[in-house]
C-alpha cells in the first residue's frame, strides 16, 4: 500500500517538475512575415503599404508566467535612429503579451533612448501588431504619440487592411477595453 502511494507521489512529482521545466524553457523565435503598415481612420483607407518583419530572439518565461523577449525586430523600410550593432531589444511582455519597444544604446553623450511603439503578440508569436509612435522633436526632446483614431499600425501576417485590423483588434482586445480600431 505504502509503495503504491510513494510511487504515485513520485510520478506526480516528476510530471509536475517536467511541466514546470517545459513551461519555463526558453523559446526561440524566428518570424519572417509579410504584413501591412497602415494609419487608422476612414480618411486613410487606401494608404496601406506592404512590409516585411523579421523577429529573431528568445522568449523567457518566469515561474509566474510573465514573458520577456530578447532579440531583434527588423521592419522593412523603417529608419531606426539607433546604431546597427545596438538594436537588440529586451521587451517585458508580461502575461498579456504586450510590451514597449524601447531601444537603449550608447552614444558619446551617454545613454540614448528611442521609443518605437508598443508590440502585441499572440501565444505562438506568429501574429504581431505594433502601435508605431509618430515621432516628433521639440527643442531637442525626442518623443512621440499614438492615437486609436489616427495612429500608425503594423500588423503581420496580413495581406490587406481588413485582415490587419482583425489581427490588431484581436491582439489588443484587453488594451482597447471595448474600443474597436477602424
Amino acid at each position: 500500500m505504502y509503495k503504491k502511494i510513494g510511487l504515485s507521489i513520485l510520478i506526480i512529482g516528476v510530471a509536475l517538475i517536467t511541466f514546470i521545466v517545459i513551461s519555463i524553457y526558453p523559446q526561440t523565435i524566428h518570424l519572417h512575415a509579410q504584413g501591412i503598415k497602415y494609419r487608422l481612420g476612414a480618411e486613410h483607407i487606401g494608404d496601406e503599404k506592404s512590409i516585411a518583419i523579421d523577429m529573431n530572439g528568445t522568449v523567457y518565461t518566469s515561474l509566474t508566467g510573465n514573458k520577456r523577449f530578447v532579440g531583434t525586430i527588423s521592419i522593412e523600410g523603417e529608419e531606426i535612429p539607433v546604431p546597427e550593432n545596438q538594436r537588440q531589444l529586451e521587451i517585458n511582455l508580461g502575461k498579456d503579451l504586450s510590451g514597449v519597444m524601447l531601444y537603449q544604446y550608447n552614444e558619446d553623450e551617454g545613454i540614448g533612448h528611442f521609443l518605437y511603439g508598443t508590440i502585441f503578440v499572440n501565444r505562438s508569436f506568429r501574429e504581431v501588431t505594433i502601435t508605431v509612435m509618430d515621432q516628433y522633436s521639440a527643442e531637442g526632446n525626442q518623443g512621440g504619440n499614438w492615437s486609436g483614431g489616427d495612429g500608425l499600425m503594423i500588423s503581420v501576417p496580413a495581406s490587406d487592411r481588413a485582415e490587419a485590423l482583425r489581427i490588431s483588434n484581436r491582439l489588443m482586445k484587453d488594451y482597447l477595453d471595448g474600443y474597436i480600431l477602424h
